[in-house]
């Protein structure tokens, strides 16, 4: 009987060991499996380290604007603000983008004065507010600097007031107030700039546009005259192009 003991010990101990390799209730199988477990999620973690973490599949901006007529209209400059939202139209993966969309831009020139004879000033108070669809095309959209060209096509409202402002014969200053009724143009430009990468998602853009307008009225400054008493007499109106260069830096949310 004691002979049998080791060999029944033997039998026991080979036994719980087959065993223990078969049961997946055993550490030794909770071990593999979290090695296994591990390696499926560094797998994982590896295919999405090389991806952003939002989708390239549209965009939203807010700018802060400045566009100015100097060469052919030096009375309407001024500064505003904008927004513009688009769809991007290709595969959102691929290196370059394709985004549409539509924009929008308030300028309001500040009383801008052009200094005439007699200590004659005109200054013009305009609201002009510019809607357009868009066109963007992107080269490196997930780059950290995104090159962009635009072209766009709309239409912008003017409400403007114009100031004349002189200095009579007994010295006192006076103002003429002329008040224009709304006018409409047509808008088309090109342009371009760069998107500079904050964090994910979030982009710094510097875009310049050249903005095409048709004609509106102002006044003419080579119009204006006064009677034998130093009053303002009379004055014309004339048409003038809206032309604009036009200046934006802003924030653009990715999603």
């Amino acid at each position: 009987m004691i002979k049998f003991i080791p060999v029944f010990l033997i039998i026991i101990l080979t036994f719980s060991t087959a065993f223990a390799q078969r049961n997946p209730n055993t550490n030794a199988g909770k071990i593999n499996k979290n090695k296994k477990g591990d390696t499926i999620q560094n797998n994982q973690n590896i295919r999405n380290s090389g991806s952003s973490n939002y989708e390239n599949k549209g965009q939203f901006g807010a700018y802060l604007n400045y566009g100015t007529s100097s060469f052919e209209s030096p009375e309407l400059e001024g500064i505003g603000f904008g927004f513009k939202l688009g769809k991007n139209l290709f595969n959102q993966n691929l290196p370059i983008s394709l985004i549409t969309g539509l924009g929008f831009d308030y300028l309001y020139c500040g009383g801008k004065s052009t200094n005439q004879s007699k200590n004659t000033s005109i200054a013009i108070n305009s609201n002009a507010y510019g809607w357009y669809p868009y066109l963007d095309l992107e080269l490196g959209s997930n780059w950290p600097i995104t090159i962009f060209g635009t072209a766009y096509w709309g239409g912008r409202f003017f409400f403007t007031r114009q100031n004349i402002n002189y200095t009579d014969v007994n010295n006192q200053s006076k103002t003429d107030t002329k008040n224009l009724e709304g006018d409409v143009t047509q808008i088309y430009g090109l342009g371009g700039g760069l998107k500079l990468k904050l964090m994910e998602g979030v982009k710094l853009e510097l875009r310049y546009q050249q903005n095409h307008g048709n004609e509106i009225k102002i006044i003419d400054p080579t119009s204006i005259q006064f009677d034998s008493f130093g009053n303002l007499k009379t004055y014309q109106n004339k048409s003038t192009q809206t032309n604009l260069e036009m200046l934006f830096i802003g924030l653009i949310l990715c999603f």
